[in-house]
């Protein structure tokens, strides 16, 4: 079984350690971030299933698990996060529904942790 905090964990480390190289262009990055998920016309919620949707269908699992994380604390219930990955699938074809399964286990994984 694979240990997603440990895939979360890595990811966050490898993205400290790449924008701190990065210096200005890794702060751009962040600020970009920040100012994206903002509450706007949509609400967080909606824009972690998008962020999530997008990376299935771009076959990034160090996004899934990050976005996974940030789904579960923005209150996306597992019924909306089935239904996006049906999208992701949608618009990803065949690989997506290898990488839409990850981001399901992932997110059952986050919730089990959670309780």
């Amino acid at each position: 079984m694979t240990d997603y905090q440990e895939k979360l964990n890595e990811a966050r480390a490898n993205n400290r350690n790449l924008f701190g190289a990065l210096g200005e262009t890794g702060k751009g990055f962040n600020a970009m971030h920040d100012a994206a998920v903002k509450d706007g016309a949509l609400d967080l919620k909606t824009k972690e299933l998008e962020a999530i949707a997008i990376a299935i269908a771009m076959r990034c699992e160090g996004c899934i698990v990050q976005h996974a994380k940030a789904c579960l604390k923005a209150g996306v219930t597992r019924d909306e996060l089935v239904e996006t990955i049906g999208i992701a699938v949608m618009m990803g074809g065949g690989p997506a529904t290898v990488y839409g399964g990850k981001a399901l286990d992932c997110y059952d994984q986050f919730v089990q942790v959670s309780k």
